[in-house]
């Protein structure tokens, strides 16, 4: 069972009351675990990073990774804050040039085809952190040897200090920082 929906089905038919529907559905407001393999990932984005998009940048793409899991690994999943991936931004500075970069609020598809249409600008996802992160999803258990959780992290909507939503915002801060005016 894969999505919402069939969950529901299934509690409907396994049931016959409003309330064991709502209580085989009350555990699904959780989104998917961890990114699978996660640490390969993130690791390969630098490295492609650093030789195809920025290639005579200086980045420690392991260093980078430590950091990383040192700010999200074995905390809560709700309480990794934007102050926990400093050390993460420091071992990635960049410089952007003013004028260079566009920032987008729902309108991500049209300033990314844009951004590439025109090759003159750049957006956050074009950074280093960016790349690197993006579309990726992570968690980390308290409890767990692992460290990430990868069977269910938090919907963004429930945590004030979920770890993606962290991380983003501390990318968009560190990068309109160290934009050149």
């Amino acid at each position: 069972m894969n999505t919402f929906k069939e969950v529901l089905y299934l509690c409907y038919f396994l049931s016959s009351g409003f309330v064991i529907v709502l209580f085989c559905t009350d555990g699904l407001t959780a989104g998917m675990g961890t990114t699978p393999n996660l640490k390969h990932i993130v690791i390969g984005r630098c490295y492609s990073y650093i030789t195809l998009v920025w290639p005579n940048s200086r980045y420690d793409c392991e260093e980078i990774w430590r950091e990383f899991e040192e700010a999200v690994m074995r905390k809560s999943r709700c309480n990794v804050k934007v102050k926990d991936y400093k050390r993460m931004f420091h071992a990635t500075p960049q410089t952007l040039t003013c004028g260079k970069l566009l920032f987008w609020s729902k309108t991500r598809e049209l300033i990314h085809s844009y951004a590439a249409a025109t090759r003159r600008f750049w957006t956050l996802e074009d950074t280093l952190v960016g790349y690197m992160f993006n579309d990726l999803i992570w968690c980390g258990q308290e409890e767990k040897d692992r460290g990430f959780d990868f069977n269910s992290c938090p919907d963004w909507s429930t945590c004030v200090h979920h770890p993606v939503y962290s991380l983003w915002r501390q990318a968009s801060q560190n990068v309109s920082s160290l934009t050149k005016w």
